[in-house]
């Protein structure tokens, strides 16, 4: 009778455990629980009531209970070393945090409402202004946000790559790939602002756009107007 209560118990504490987010640690701990949140430098775990924070590097898989794989690998230094010069620039570049790459749109936003405002003149519209203004202000847009995120952007070679021609094509590749990263980013919360904006702006100017008058059937145009002979 005993067994089975034993039996009875383990099948519960393994059933309940399949319901549990899964972290393993690569010194082989693992921890069942919930994750709070995960980055490309810190998981924050919950377990048995206990909040965990483990850096990324001490990672080996992290499965939500639905079994989806979050992270499977943070690759030790030896398999590191094995991967060639491109797995390695590819690898980096996609560890790289982009985060704040989300304020791409919002400040680009900004800098060209702020330069229109600084142009114009009182009851003037931003659609007058000259071609060359226009051109200027989203040119400014776009290329001063850039600058700006990556101000403090650092670039540093992995200490396995001695060769020149292999570090060249590190770099080159790095490059490639974390541009496209930055490129997704920029495009996505510019697309985010620019909804947001716009919703803004119907829900401030809706009313004013009910007295305009669209050209209907009765314009000019004689749309409906013809009654045949």
């Amino acid at each position: 009778m005993r067994r089975y209560i034993v039996l009875l118990l383990i099948t519960g504490i393994v059933w309940a455990q399949t319901d549990l987010d899964k972290l393993v640690l690569k010194d082989g701990t693992t921890y069942f629980g919930e994750l709070v949140s995960y980055s490309t430098k810190t998981v924050i775990f919950v377990s048995g009531g206990v909040q965990y924070s483990r850096p990324i590097s001490m990672v080996e898989r992290l499965v939500l209970e639905d079994g989806r794989v979050l992270i499977k690998n943070s690759l030790t230094l030896e398999e590191y070393q094995k991967l060639s010069t491109k797995e390695k620039a590819i690898y980096d570049a996609n560890l790289y945090d982009l985060k704040h790459w989300a304020h791409y749109g919002p400040i680009s936003t900004i800098i060209f409402w702020g330069c229109t405002h600084l142009y114009l003149e009182d009851g003037k519209k931003w659609w007058d202004s000259s071609p060359n203004f226009l051109r200027g202000s989203s040119a400014a847009s776009l290329t001063i946000p850039y600058f700006v995120l990556n101000w403090k952007e650092k670039f540093t070679y992995p200490k396995s790559l001695t060769d020149d021609d292999d570090r060249l094509y590190y770099k080159k590749v790095y490059s490639i790939r974390l541009t496209g990263r930055k490129i997704i980013y920029a495009v996505g919360s510019t697309i985010g602002t620019g909804a947001i904006v716009g919703i803004f702006a119907l829900i401030y100017y809706g009313p004013g756009l009910n007295g305009l008058d669209f050209g209907g059937g009765g314009s000019n145009m004689g749309m409906g107007g013809y009654s045949g002979p």
